[in-house]
């Protein structure tokens, strides 16, 4: 029964930390690029909001390289 525990803690946890990654992703391009989170919900598109997020993640990853 411990076996099972554990994987139930693991994966709530595990849900937890993209439930939280992506609501924290949402709040930063909420604030830098306001327009775009506005007409994508206002169209219930996610789209754009993909691929703002998308854009978002892939600068901050060449940044950390060119730092590396």
């Amino acid at each position: 029964m411990t076996r099972m525990n554990d994987m139930v803690l693991t994966l709530t946890s595990l849900a937890g930390v993209a439930t939280s990654g992506i609501a924290a992703m949402t709040i930063w391009l909420l604030l830098t690029q306001p327009l775009t989170v506005a007409n994508a919900v206002n169209a219930r598109d996610l789209t754009p909001l993909v691929q703002a997020t998308a854009s978002a993640l892939f600068t901050a990853l060449a940044a950390v390289i060119r730092y590396l």
